[in-house]
This record gives C-alpha cells, sequence and structure tokens, in this order.
C-alpha cells in the first residue's frame, strides 16, 4: 500500500508541475494577445505624430519585432495550449488544462480511496499531511508571487501613465494628435487604478505569504522541536498540535480570501 501511496504521490505532483506549466502558458498568451496589438496601435499613432524621422526609426526598430514576436508567441501558445507531461518512454505529450484538472482531482481521489481502504494509522495520515504541507508552502508562495507582479505592473503603469498623461497633455495644444494619446493613456490609468483597487492584488498577496510564512514556521519548529514543541516530548503529540495548528491556519487564510470576495460583491450590491 506504501508503495502504491508513493507512486500516486509522484503521478499527482508531475500532473500538478504540468497544470503549472498550462496556467503559466495560459497567462503568456493572454499578455501577448493583449501587449501585440496595444504596441501595434500605439506605434500606428506615433507614425502620425510630426517628430524628427530618426526619431521614429529609433523607435520602431527596437519595437517592431516585440509587436511581431508578441503576435506569434500569441498565435502559437493559443493553437498549442496546455502542459507537457512526461510519458513512461521518455516523450512528452501536450495535455489541456481542464484534461490536466480532472486527471488531478481523480488521482487525488485514488489515493484518498487507496489510503481509506487501507486503514491507515491516525499516525500515518498526520505524516503524510505534515509533507504535504510542504507543498501547500510552495503553492501559496507561488500564488503570492503572481498576485505581487500583478500588483507591481499595474502599480508601475500607473506612475509611468499619469505622468505620461501629464506631459503629453501639456503638449497636446502643439500637437493635436497627442490629444487622442493622453485620452488612451487616461483611459488604462483608469483602468489600472481601478482594478487594483476592486481586486486587492497587494492584499491578497500579503495574506497568502504571511500564511506560506507561518506555515513554514510552525514545520521548521516541529521538525527540530522548538516552540511550543520543545516540551512535547511524545512524537504522536507533536504531530497532533502541528496539524491543528496548520489547519487553523489555513482555515483563517479562506477566510480572509472570503472576506476579500465579500467585499468586492458588496461593492457590487452597492452600485
Amino acid at each position: 500500500m506504501n508503495e502504491q501511496v508513493l507512486i500516486l504521490n509522484h503521478e499527482i505532483r508531475q500532473i500538478e508541475h504540468a497544470l503549472n506549466t498550462a496556467r503559466r502558458r495560459r497567462k503568456w498568451s493572454n499578455l501577448s494577445l493583449v501587449f501585440g496589438p496595444v504596441l501595434a496601435i500605439l506605434l500606428y499613432v506615433a507614425w502620425w505624430v510630426p517628430i524628427d524621422g530618426l526619431i521614429k526609426v529609433a523607435v520602431y526598430i527596437p519595437t517592431l519585432p516585440i509587436v511581431i514576436a508578441f503576435c506569434v508567441s500569441s498565435y502559437h501558445l493559443k493553437r498549442n495550449p496546455g502542459g507537457f507531461m512526461l510519458n513512461s518512454d521518455g516523450s512528452r505529450t501536450l495535455r489541456r488544462e481542464g484534461d490536466l484538472e480532472l486527471d488531478l482531482a481523480r488521482k487525488r481521489d485514488t489515493r484518498k480511496l487507496v489510503i481509506a481502504n487501507a486503514e491507515v494509522d491516525t499516525k500515518v495520515r498526520r505524516i503524510t499531511y505534515k509533507e504535504d504541507a510542504y507543498s501547500d508552502i510552495d503553492q501559496l508562495r507561488i500564488e503570492s508571487r503572481r498576485y505581487r507582479r500583478l500588483n507591481n505592473m499595474l502599480q508601475g503603469f500607473l506612475i509611468i501613465g499619469s505622468l505620461a498623461a501629464t506631459g503629453t497633455s501639456g503638449v497636446a495644444m502643439e500637437l493635436p494628435i497627442l490629444r487622442w494619446a493622453t485620452l488612451v493613456l487616461t483611459f488604462l490609468v483608469g483602468i489600472s487604478s481601478g482594478f487594483m483597487g476592486y481586486f486587492k492584488y497587494k492584499e491578497r498577496s500579503f495574506y497568502l505569504q504571511q500564511t506560506a510564512d507561518a506555515i513554514e514556521q510552525e514545520w521548521e519548529a516541529v521538525e527540530v522541536g522548538v516552540g511550543r514543541y520543545k516540551r512535547i516530548d511524545n512524537e504522536d503529540d507533536r504531530l497532533a498540535e502541528f496539524v491543528e495548528e496548520v489547519h487553523r491556519l489555513k482555515a483563517e487564510q479562506m477566510k480572509r480570501q472570503q472576506n476579500l470576495e465579500q467585499s468586492s460583491e458588496s461593492r457590487d450590491q452597492s452600485e
């Protein structure tokens, strides 16, 4: 039974890795789909701006290949979505994100049935929960970094866009074509500000990182027997205390997540 559980755990980790790859590919395909046309529109607008030809060449030479790369990347990733799974013969197969999610759920259910049918001792269950906690730490930090990068990107665009809109509005009287650029920049700045305030990416990142650090601290404390575990001599009691504390931390994280979601829904209802 133990060998079967180990095999299932290995297969689950493989599917999780492929699923993370599929999600990253989907994210990059969406970003490419947005930034490619946006840059193309900006280049089209810049073409009609009455500025020196050498300046236009200096702008178009590095920017045009980037636009083409975004468009090609978006086409390739949209045409071939999913993540790569390693086959038994060493080859790789591209699996769609939905199929990977179904396979992951099926493997996890299979593992639960194997453990339940074998009537595994409570200590073994707690040890398994303890080992899985470290995977939860990595997952929480991955989500935290994702929200932090998104918040930093929007914050950076908010700062740069605000300054650029202010600058272009100052010279729009002399160059009427820049009025459209000012309008577009102001619109995009408003969208960025709205997304940051509505979805609260910074708060989500902070809470996820806080929970990951707290679980890691508990994991290290129970490993070396410090903190609340240094006065507990029985290993079963230490595992029970650890499982209870990690469960509490996860429950608090879920409540914070729900509060963030409810705050967004309450704003929708008030509107």
